[in-house]
């Protein structure tokens, strides 16, 4: 708007009215973020919340759909907060210090948003970086990613928070090329990080050993026969640790099915998904169960099986449950000591292989005959 001089108001002319002072419109990356940050404060959340909408979805996705008239506009109002604060202290565009702490704190909801773990009626659902990524991907690490990046968000929100009402608007307002850059980088360097995060998780998992010192890539480049081999040996060197604990306990009258009938089993492939699952490579071990019944079993000297057990070098506690785990992983449980029923129970570690594929190259199942018989301390059924 024109107005007139303070010479000419003066000489008499009319006085014209002065101009609104206005605020510099903002400019450069610091003026985007300034522009972008109220809308990112509602798309995030919503991302954050529906995400899994975008995948195969479990009971989480769910339960924040059912939160979101509450958790979308309260994360949306906590992230406008800085802002206002800014804006109320003369602030027009985004302070340089803060403008690459929003990239990171964005990027890292983002992070957060597609590692969230899922949960379904029969266990976990992956995630969508695992439906993304092609390679395997440890779940641990992964747990890893999701963790610390919420953590990184929230440090980086807590840090805006601060520094909106410690900084002082810049008169005029400048604009910093070292800010410039860091902004820049913060776009664009973030999300750089986290495709590096992620190729070096699918590195890691790839080279996680398992009791044996081996490699999931070296595990995997093994022929089914050549793995089917090592798998006989694990499960007879797991059998003769077991082996040796019964010999202590009874010599003879040992079962893998009680007298109700009830089999406990002998080497179960598939009882350690869990495991295998969080190290997202195919695995095996072997959890093998021998029960003592009736008069051998209450005949038994608890109190003396215990210390032969640790002269053995079984760490046993000396009351509660007697259980212990020696230095190759392997992990021995008693019950019943003195009482009618004896169980034994040997756990393993387990090792990288194909267990479905180990399962039919052996081809072996325990028959009813296997189940039904007795054993002595160092006789146990095949593999299967």
């Amino acid at each position: 708007m024109a107005y007139q001089s303070p010479e000419a108001v003066a000489a008499g002319a009319p006085a014209w009215p002065m101009p609104a002072p206005q605020r510099p419109a903002p400019g450069g990356i610091l003026g985007f973020v300034w522009v972008l940050w109220p809308w990112m404060n509602w798309i995030v959340p919503v991302f954050v919340v529906f995400h899994g909408f975008l995948g195969s979805g479990g009971w989480e996705t769910l339960m924040l759909a059912f939160a979101s008239p509450i958790v979308v506009p309260a994360s949306g109002l906590l992230g406008a907060l800085p802002r206002f604060i800014l804006r109320r202290r003369g602030h027009a565009t985004t302070p340089g210090p803060i403008a690459g702490l929003l990239f990171l704190n964005w990027w890292a909801w983002f992070t957060a948003a597609i590692t969230m773990p899922g949960a379904g009626d029969s266990g976990s659902i992956d995630s969508l970086l695992r439906a993304a990524v092609t390679a395997p991907l440890s779940q641990r690490y992964e747990e890893g990613l999701y963790v610390g990046s919420i953590v990184v968000a929230l440090v980086a929100w807590t840090t805006v928070l601060v520094l909106a009402c410690l900084l002082r608007p810049a008169s005029p307002p400048a604009l910093p090329a070292s800010w410039t850059a860091v902004t820049w980088i913060a776009a664009f360097v973030v999300p750089a990080l986290l495709v590096a995060a992620v190729q070096a998780g699918v590195v890691v998992t790839a080279q996680q050993r398992d009791a044996a010192g081996v490699t999931v890539v070296e595990a995997e480049a093994l022929p089914i026969a050549a793995q089917a081999a090592l798998a006989q040996e694990r499960y007879a060197l797991t059998q003769e640790r077991l082996s040796s604990v019964r010999g202590i306990v009874a010599e003879d009258g040992w079962r893998i099915r009680s007298e109700d009938g009830r089999y406990l089993g002998q080497s179960t492939f598939g009882s350690r998904d869990r495991e295998c699952e969080q190290a997202d490579a195919e695995c095996y071990g072997f959890d093998i169960r021998f029960v003592l019944e009736g008069a051998d079993a209450r005949s038994l000297d608890a109190a003396s099986i215990v210390e032969e057990l640790r002269a053995a070098g079984w760490d046993l506690p000396a009351t509660g449950r007697l259980e212990a785990t020696d230095d190759d992983g392997f992990t021995l449980r008693l019950e019943g000591l003195g009482a009618e029923t004896v169980r034994v129970e040997m756990t393993s570690p387990i090792w990288w292989g194909e267990k479905y594929g180990i399962r039919e190259e052996l081809g072996l199942e325990p028959t009813e005959e296997d189940r039904s018989r007795t054993y002595r301390f160092d006789e146990w059924p095949p593999l299967g």
